[in-house]
Order: structure tokens, then C-alpha cells, then sequence
């Protein structure tokens, strides 16, 4: 091949990328980012194709799987709810507000179990699905080939093999390291098993990477369900010399558990086009506890429902608003949102882990101490471990557990699995639980920004600007 040649090729295939980035520019504007950022898109895709345009494909780009029936309407939630006994008319401003956006209403006569920590979620877990009858749904953003994924393989198997329909949905991205042998065991024992975007291909966690399911939820024969932050890992267990994770789950009976099993319909439709409403049964009344699940996404829209529920709660607070995540890189509305509330004189809380598995947000966080702290915000550190709950507790009437952080990616990006409690019996509870894990933690003050070395502050000003991607 002469050089002339060579030069030509090169010639039409940077004039091809440059048409390219012209039309994924073109796309950019129509797509809902924020002004900043379809910008930044639109000037990258331009002036820097070579570099810009593969990022777009992977990261810009909406990449979320639908089936052309994957997602019930608001009407179908309500009438199927009311249907199971699973739908009590919203009492609340907020509840209102909710339950407009998703079609979840609050549900009443439900009995809840705080478990604290993988070692007891496991053991209540796996023991509650060695004795399902009829069928196990299990869905989490990572499922891991170690002692403790491949005991959750095996129990499935068993009761495969017994006759109980299994369902498993998996991400793609968060499970990436998840063995395709893993598996073919699955579906060679009857279990039926799907990534949340449809089939798994060499590229898909790498096509993908931006809009994850990071739900995890299980739900036994319709009458139990379990909900909260705990993935399928080892590293979730308390183990000698290994780092301790503070987590926390839900175990659930009542009504509320036929919300959990719709949420699991909803994802599985969304992913195979197959519709398994039918195995729903009415569950009975068994405890106190009101419950409203959250379900929330990219599909949303502009308003991420998980972010208009924090904002909906940090303006109803009047007494405190605690929370506790392990990452702290919120939009600017939920910043604001929060510096408000303190400034109006609520005790507003926020227990963050000391050391984080993600350093990226670990430094991002710091560049958030100064202008928190002046609003009158607290800022704790959890020592003891890793902190990965996601909890947040308003006044003495209202708390919530689930699987949504307080980051940009949670608040816009990913589908995200909340459950809120009403009452002062269950938030009593997880308020009583917050108190211990903050007993545990350390205040952040401004010298943890203003003593830290002047490359390190300037680090964490860049990690901030990739606040989106995190």
C-alpha cells in the first residue's frame, strides 16, 4: 500500500468521524442532559471527534433496553395494587405527590424487620428461599462467583429441581465478573435468568455502562419480600482482617410485598417482554407499618423520582432530616435542598464512611464539607468500616431504606429501589439505628478541605466535574 493511499484512507476516514461527531452533536441536543452538559457534548463531538465520539456511544447515548410493552402504566399499577389489597388512598402531601409519579400509593398492615449487616441478611435470606413452594424472585446489581454467590446458586438450583419457578435478573455492568458458567448451572437447573437489558453480549457492559439497575430485591411465594443495599458478595460479610461493611435490609410481610413483586414484573418485562403478574396473590394484613415502595430511573424523565422525593422531604422536614450514604456528590437541587432545611433551623444529618471503596466520589465529597458545614449541615464520618446503608430518616413520622444514594447517578441515572415507612413506630426504629452508627462516626469540619494539600483539593475539584459519570 503506497503512502499516497495510506493518506487518502486517512483523509475519508477523519472526514467520516467528523460527520459522525456532527450527527451524534445533532443528537446530543435532543437528548435530556443538562445545558452544561449537552455543551460540553456537543462542543466535544465537534472539535474532538477521535476522543469524544466513543465516549458519546458508551456514556451519552441512551442506552436503557425496552421492549415495546416493558413498562406498566400508572392506571395498570393502581388497578392491580387495589386488586391485592396492596393500595390505601395517600394521606400525605408527599405521598400525593408520589404516588402520581409512579402509581405506588402507600399500603397499610405491614410487618417490617431491620437486619443489620450481611451475616444476617444472608442467614434469614437463604433460609426464607429454602423453604419457597411456589416461586422466587431475585433481582441485584451484583452477583458475585464467591462462597456467597455460589450458596445463593446452589439453594436456587435445589428448589428449581423441586418444582418452584425461579426468576433471577442481574446487571450486566455491575456483574461483569459474573462467569457465563455461573450461568448456564442456572439454566441448566431450570432457573429462568436475565441480564436487566435483555440478552448479554461481549460489548453489553461496556454499551451499557451508564444506565444500571442497581436494585436488589427478593420476593418468596408472594408472601415475603427482602429490600435494602446488600449486593450478592462476600465482601458484605463480617469476616477476621477484612474490611467490616455497614449495611442494612428490610425483611418484609404484608401487602407491601405485592409492590415489591411488581417492581420485579415491571423490570422483568422491561428485559425479556414477558409478562408474570400472573403469580401474584393477595397478601393479608400482618403488622403495623405503612409502606410506600419507590421505584425510581432514568425513565422518569427530567424529575428523577428519587430526587423529587428528597426534595419533597427536606421541605417538609421541621424537626431533623438524617441521612446516611456512602457517596455524597448530590445534583445542585438536592444540595440546595438540603443547605435550606438547615438553615431553617432542622437538624439536618449526613453520615458518610470515612474511607470509601470508590475514590473518585471519595474525593469529590471533600469539595461539599465547606458549603454544608456553613448552611449548618453535619457532617459525619463513619469509622468503624465502610458505610453502605442508604437511609434516611425525617422527623418522627417518616423514614426510608433502599438502594438509592445520594449521588448524581442514583438522583439521575440508574433504577433505584426505595421503600418509605410512615409512623412512628418504624421510624423510631431506624432513627434508634442511626443514632448507634453515628455514636461510631467522627464530624467532618473545614479543615478536612482547607488543611488538605493543595493537590489533593485540586483533584477533588476534577473528580467533582465527573460527578455525573460516577
Amino acid at each position: 500500500m503506497t503512502m499516497d493511499l495510506i493518506t487518502q484512507l486517512s483523509g475519508i476516514l477523519l472526514s467520516a468521524l467528523h460527520v459522525t461527531g456532527v450527527v451524534l452533536a445533532l443528537h446530543a441536543l435532543n437528548r435530556p442532559h443538562s445545558p452544561q452538559g449537552t455543551i460540553a457534548w456537543m462542543m466535544g463531538l465537534t472539535l474532538m471527534p477521535l476522543v469524544v465520539v466513543p465516549l458519546y456511544i458508551i456514556l451519552g447515548a441512551a442506552r436503557i433496553h425496552r421492549n415495546t410493552t416493558s413498562r406498566h402504566s400508572r392506571e395498570s399499577i393502581q388497578a392491580f395494587l387495589k386488586l391485592q389489597g396492596a393500595w390505601s388512598a395517600p394521606v400525605t402531601e408527599l405521598q400525593r405527590t408520589l404516588t402520581r409519579c409512579t402509581g405506588y400509593s402507600p399500603c397499610e398492615g405491614n410487618d417490617i424487620t431491620l437486619l443489620r449487616d450481611g451475616n444476617d441478611t444472608y442467614r434469614d435470606m437463604l433460609a426464607a428461599i429454602r423453604e419457597a413452594r411456589h416461586f422466587i424472585l431475585v433481582e441485584f446489581f451484583i452477583i458475585r462467583n464467591d462462597l456467597v454467590g455460589e450458596t445463593l446458586r446452589r439453594v436456587l438450583e435445589e428448589r428449581a429441581h423441586a418444582g418452584v419457578q425461579v426468576y433471577v435478573i442481574y446487571d450486566e455492568v455491575g456483574s461483569h465478573k459474573l462467569p457465563a458458567g455461573y450461568l448456564r448451572h442456572l439454566r441448566g437447573a431450570g432457573v429462568q435468568v436475565s441480564s436487566v437489558n435483555g440478552r448479554r453480549f461481549w460489548l453489553s457492559s461496556i454499551l451499557r455502562l451508564n444506565y444500571r439497575n442497581h436494585r436488589k430485591l427478593v420476593v418468596i411465594d408472594g408472601q415475603l419480600a427482602y429490600l435494602g443495599s446488600l449486593n450478592i458478595g462476600l465482601e458484605y460479610t463480617k469476616r477476621p482482617k477484612a474490611t467490616y461493611w455497614r449495611d442494612t435490609f428490610l425483611a418484609l410481610r404484608g401487602p407491601i410485598v405485592s409492590q415489591c413483586q411488581l417492581s420485579f414484573s415491571d423490570d422483568w418485562k422491561r428485559a425479556t417482554g414477558q409478562n408474570i403478574n400472573d403469580l401474584a396473590t393477595p397478601c393479608p394484613p400482618v403488622g403495623p407499618h405503612s409502606c410506600q415502595l419507590l421505584p425510581s430511573g432514568p425513565e422518569d424523565g427530567p424529575m428523577n423520582t428519587w430526587q423529587l422525593t428528597l426534595l419533597e422531604m427536606a421541605a417538609a422536614a421541621r424537626e431533623r432530616l438524617w441521612l446516611a450514604s456512602p457517596y455524597f456528590v448530590p445534583t445542585a437541587a438536592v444540595q440546595a435542598a438540603l443547605c435550606a432545611a438547615a438553615l431553617r433551623g432542622v437538624d439536618v444529618r449526613i453520615l458518610v464512611p470515612k474511607r470509601s471503596d470508590n475514590h473518585t466520589a471519595g474525593l469529590a465529597l471533600l469539595t461539599f464539607i465547606p458549603p454544608m458545614l456553613a448552611a449548618g449541615v453535619r457532617m459525619l464520618a463513619y469509622e468503624p468500616g465502610f458505610l453502605h446503608e442508604k437511609v434516611c430518616v425525617v422527623d418522627s413520622g417518616l423514614c426510608s431504606i433502599g438502594t438509592a444514594n445520594l449521588d448524581e447517578r442514583s438522583l439521575r441515572l440508574n433504577f433505584e429501589l426505595t421503600l418509605l415507612m410512615s409512623g412512628p413506630s418504624s421510624t423510631g426504629a431506624v432513627a434508634d439505628m442511626l443514632v448507634e452508627d453515628m455514636a461510631h462516626a467522627t464530624p467532618l469540619t473545614p479543615a478536612h478541605w482547607y488543611k488538605a494539600p493543595y493537590a489533593v483539593r485540586q483533584l477533588a475539584n476534577c473528580c467533582r466535574l465527573l460527578a455525573p459519570a460516577l
